[in-house]
């Protein structure tokens, strides 16, 4: 297959069976550009659009635009791809799977071949823009279990982990922490979409919940190493080191010298394959760790089981210890007669645990004999607690009755309306919405809705914010306990979405939304918001984020999550200088012989290949005695500066050359191939004799002829043979000077490039 790069908004001419095209998209990722559209031709001529894909480069550095050549059939190794949207891999599959694999493998698609995706994550690229809307997991699962693969090589063997599995069996740890094993799976895999090996179960959650919970013996505590779902005894490197890496993850092990112990056991089995564990990054000053490549020791032993260091039972973490001794008895609290305030459905009390002396919320319902609706109500709060366990923003639930009617959640520091000054400020805003979004995100996966998002349910705990209070949430659809138990009006009014007073049950990602919208108005005006009254924060990008938040239309708001982040993202983007100004200063210096303002002004119109303005308007009134030197000491940049101007031959969609313009860039470029021809140089001759006869040929000025053609009847020698390679290739521009082949007078190279029917 044949691939075409093509320019913002550019379309196929005359496309045949068999390419492809790759458009570029401007969408700029933190300054990184790295977006196109992959348009693939069908058997009958017909563009099919496959959608967006992201292409990086190794050692990409910001600000940078994906290099792609402008037509290729495979991409060097340099660079890497990565679909943004399920959608796109659909389309693929539909054109059948050779032709799957064809592009798969020409983009050097990432899902694809994990061994590459390993190597990659390490990329500035990678997390900034590659992965700003795709996370690990989607990358990593996404053809698990189909016959399509690209068949890395591991570097991991088999044989390290083997002895890998057989340490940390010796080593007698739980390889899910202080999670409940499907809680932590759920962290890397998409539980739902594997198979069951129990038939009657449709999904590996059901079977291991039989296996693992309610008949616990069935399964040895290791069964995880060699089950061929979790591809971690023969799946890619990477699926082994993000399973490693997450045993160590704050959120699952709480205790610093068992992680410290657990390091040293997994990064001395992986130094020999060239591998190690190391922090990355750092959550609520706790370190998060991830693989990177090391050089490999293939001489280093791998340490012996044997060897494996003791470890001793966490419990230096307070509520990891009260999660550990959590066994549904009421009576292990101690709660003041008093709840706090503002309890809503239930009493909230500042308890402690008896035994342990740590400080808790306790949640009870009101009565002795509470109603049904109001215990469904805590069991579905508790449901969803332990569903988003170990999310590093929602509230985990460490101990609940059986009945449920009450449970235990640690104390926090404070609610968002005790803290609403203090979320004035950009960042401490931005900490919390994000925070929302990240909880949200995955709940809204697994088909939940809080639909109660306010202040008084936004809590500040451990450094950061946590979402709770998910009493009235919206189980996936079709898990509903009781029809009709939502009743006609949900949430707090000021906050809850206008759908909730009509159909909370029918209620979608817009409804939260729309919450996050008005906390976000209230925590920048610190007014309440009344119901179907509009707030919208001061003038300022969060303006109209509120506005497209909380629209009255479910549907003309942001649908997701993502779309809401994308939005914020673009509102708060910085606004790139434009360079114009600068450029016709510098242009300014340059006239009165300041030699540094011309290279910083080349420099600053090659950053800019797009600017027509800067091309036409400023580089094409450079003196060329300038010009010319400038080019020559940088042949990179002459190349880019060049290209660039042959490329706006024909305009865009703002600007339409002028006659006038086009005579004065020909006249230009005629001035560097004049520099060029004295001064020997070659390749910058070259250069402009091609960008010169582009324009030339594209608008046949006379006033620019008038001047080429003197010139051309003088070249004699490399110089002529130069120019002749170049009229050839400009047919159109050549016949302007077609009476010079009559000239005996001017060089035989030049007469016979410019006579009509000459064979190349």
């Amino acid at each position: 297959m044949q691939f075409a790069v093509l320019p913002v908004r550019g379309r196929p001419v005359s496309p045949l069976p068999g390419q492809a095209f790759l458009v570029r998209d401007n969408w700029d990722d933190y300054s990184f550009k790295t977006t196109f559209q992959l348009l693939c031709v069908g058997s009958g001529g017909e563009v099919r659009e496959i959608g967006a894909v992201k292409i990086g480069q190794f050692g990409m550095v910001a600000p940078a635009r994906t290099p792609l050549p402008d037509g290729f059939e495979t991409l060097d190794g340099d660079f890497f791809s990565l679909g943004l949207r399920d959608t796109y891999y659909e389309r693929l599959r539909e054109l059948g799977s050779d032709l799957q694999h064809t592009v798969l493998r020409a983009l050097n698609d990432v899902s694809f071949d994990l061994d590459l995706f390993s190597r990659a994550r390490a990329e500035s690229v990678t997390g900034t823009s590659l992965l700003r809307t795709v996370s690990v997991d989607t990358v990593v699962g996404r053809f698990r279990g189909s016959d399509l693969s690209a068949g890395p090589s591991a570097a991991i063997t088999d044989v390290t982990r083997r002895h890998l599995f057989d340490a940390l069996r010796g080593a007698g740890v739980s390889w899910s922490g202080s999670l409940d094993e499907v809680t932590f799976l759920r962290r890397l895999y998409d539980l739902d979409r594997l198979k069951s090996h129990d038939l009657r179960f449709t999904t590996a959650e059901g079977d291991i919940l039989q296996h693992r919970y309610n008949n616990p013996e069935d399964w040895d505590d290791d069964w995880v190493f060699d089950d061929e779902r979790f591809g971690l005894a023969d799946g890619a490197d990477e699926v082994l080191l993000r399973f490693l890496a997450e045993m160590i993850h704050p959120a699952v092990r709480t205790d610093p010298g068992e992680v410290q112990q657990l390091l040293t056991l997994v990064n001395g089995h992986l130094a020999p394959d060239g591998y190690e564990l190391a922090e990355k990054r750092t959550v609520s000053g706790y370190p998060v760790y991830a693989a990177r490549r090391i050089p490999a020791h293939p001489g280093t032993p791998h340490p012996a089981p044997p060897a494996a260091p003791p470890f001793a039972p966490s419990g230096q973490d307070a509520y990891a210890a009260v999660r550990h001794a959590a066994r549904g008895v009421r009576k292990d609290y101690d709660c003041p007669r008093t709840p706090v305030p503002d309890g809503g459905q239930a009493n909230v009390f500042k308890a402690t645990h008896k035994t342990l002396g740590t400080t808790v919320a306790l949640k009870k319902l009101h009565n002795k004999h509470p109603a049904e609706r109001q215990v469904a109500r805590m069991r579905r709060e508790i449901e969803i607690g332990q569903l988003l366990d170990g999310h590093p923003h929602a509230m985990p639930i460490l101990d609940f009755g059986a009945e449920h009617t009450w449970f235990v959640m640690p104390w926090a520091d404070a609610t968002a309306a005790e803290r609403q000054e203090l979320l004035r400020e950009p960042v401490e805003l931005r900490a919390l919405v994000d925070a929302l979004a990240s909880v949200l995100a995955t709940a809204h996966e697994h088909g939940w809705l809080h639909r109660d998002i306010k202040p008084s349910n936004i809590l500040y705990f451990n450094d950061r914010w946590t979402l709770a209070d998910w009493g009235i949430g919206r189980r996936p659809r079709g898990q509903t306990t009781k029809v009709g138990r939502t009743g006609h009006f949900i949430g707090t009014e000021g906050f809850a979405a206008p759908e909730l007073f009509k159909a909370p049950h029918d209620a979608t990602a817009s409804s939260d939304i729309y919450s996050i919208g008005r906390v976000i108005a209230w925590a920048l005006t610190g007014k309440l918001p009344e119901t179907n009254l509009p707030l919208l924060p001061p003038p300022g990008p969060w303006r109209s984020i509120v506005r497209a938040a909380t629209h009255q239309d479910p549907q003309r708001r942001p649908q997701t999550v993502s779309d809401l982040l994308a939005m914020i993202d673009r509102e708060h983007a910085v606004i790139a200088e434009d360079p114009l100004p600068t450029a016709e200063t510098l242009l300014e210096a340059a006239g009165t012989g300041d030699s540094a303002a011309v290279d910083t002004l080349l420099t600053l119109i090659g950053s800019h290949p797009e600017d027509y303005e800067l091309h036409i308007g400023v580089l094409a009134r450079l003196d060329t005695r300038q010009a010319g030197p400038a080019l020559a000491r940088d042949p990179a940049q002459a190349h880019s500066l060049l290209h660039a101007l042959a490329e706006h031959v024909h305009g865009d969609d703002t600007h339409t050359v002028q006659f006038g313009d086009a005579a004065a860039v020909v006249i230009w470029l005629h001035g560097i191939c004049s520099y060029a021809a004295d001064h020997r140089d070659w390749d910058l001759l070259e250069e402009a004799a091609h960008a010169m006869c582009t324009w030339d040929g594209a608008w046949d000025q006379w006033s620019a002829q008038d001047k080429i053609g003197p010139w051309l009847r003088a070249l004699t020698s490399e110089a002529a043979s130069v120019i002749a390679d170049v009229l050839r290739d400009h047919p159109e521009s050549a016949q302007h000077f077609s009476h010079i082949a009559d000239d005996r007078t001017a060089d035989t190279r030049i007469r016979r490039a410019l006579r009509p029917g000459t064979a190349n």
